[in-house]
């Protein structure tokens, strides 16, 4: 879809509801995760290295309020981390997803 047609597709969708668009959300972008035993965790020092047990390269999860909505790959942005958005997910997509998580 075209960046104005898109543009214009939102702003109907908004009209009505401008009153909600200061609401604030949290945004996370998940690396990803591990469980790491006590012993491990107080032997962690300054240079420690923490496998994520994610491959490198794999996109990141986007989390909005703690749910899904999206996927992005991690990058370099002015001297800063940032997320560049690849997908994001429809109610359908997020239901599979998540029986596929949960089997």
């Amino acid at each position: 879809m075209d960046p104005v047609d898109q543009e214009y597709v939102a702003r109907k969708l908004l009209s009505g509801f401008e009153n909600l668009l200061d609401i604030s959300v949290d945004f996370v972008a998940e690396l990803g995760t591990t469980n790491l035993t006590i012993q491990k965790l107080l032997k962690l020092e300054k240079g420690s290295v923490i496998d994520l047990e994610k491959p490198a390269g794999e996109s990141v999860e986007l989390y909005i309020n703690n749910k899904i909505f999206g996927k992005g790959e991690v990058m370099v942005y002015e001297k800063n981390l940032a997320i560049r958005i690849n997908e994001i997910l429809d109610s359908k997509t997020v239901i599979q997803y998540f029986k596929k998580e949960n089997v």
